[in-house]
């Protein structure tokens, strides 16, 4: 009996497929198949904000963890946040690198100091380094995403946390906009993260 809460920003939420609602909801329908009674034995929750941040999910993990836990289940958090972080907006990331640290420890231990186990997906990268037609004010560069990936994936080792690196898995012609996957794009992350926890 297992409950997955999915937690994350536009990606997580579904936006540029329109076959299948994103990587999340792909998870979530491989799990539900896995139930062959009227009785689900497992529960999936998809908690995405377009736009969210690591300061936006810290400040509202507790409730999150509140609203959709299950005392009864196994509860799993699956856990994408950080390309939102490094957007350059009018200068400067929107979440600088010392305080996205900062926020990714803390949700984290919270995680943690409530007994849940938890999978952290690394961030995946933009098409190009060039600014968004769309978003004429706001930047995306892959190296800063790399940093920001990089101490992810090491902080995750420290504590021991199933880390999955999302580094390589989209191409040129998995992006619908050059920032968010599109329909094979999707399925590319939905792919990683089944093959990577052995479903």
């Amino acid at each position: 009996m297992n409950n997955y809460i999915l937690i994350g920003d536009s990606i997580t939420y579904g936006i540029g497929d329109y076959n299948n609602n994103g990587w999340a909801s792909m998870f979530k329908n491989y799990i539900l198949s896995k139930d062959d009674t009227k009785e689900c034995s497992n529960y999936v929750h998809i908690i995405g904000f377009p736009g969210a941040t690591s300061k936006t999910i810290l400040n509202r993990i507790s409730y999150i963890y509140n609203a959709f836990q299950t005392d009864d289940f196994k509860n799993t958090i699956i856990l994408s946040i950080g390309v939102n972080d490094t957007q350059e907006f009018n200068g400067s990331n929107r979440v600088s690198f010392e305080e996205y640290k900062a926020n990714i420890g803390k949700i984290i231990n919270y995680i943690l100091n409530n007994n849940i186990d938890l999978i952290v997906l690394g961030l995946t990268r933009i098409e190009s380094n060039e600014k968004f037609y769309w978003k004429p004010n706001k930047y995306y560069n892959n190296e800063v995403i790399i940093e920001y990936d990089r101490f992810l994936k090491d902080y995750c080792n420290s504590k021991n946390i199933k880390y999955i690196s999302m580094s390589d898995v989209l191409e040129s012609s998995d992006y619908i906009d050059g920032l968010h996957p599109n329909n094979n794009g999707h399925n590319k992350i939905y792919n990683r993260l089944i093959e990577s926890i052995n479903l």
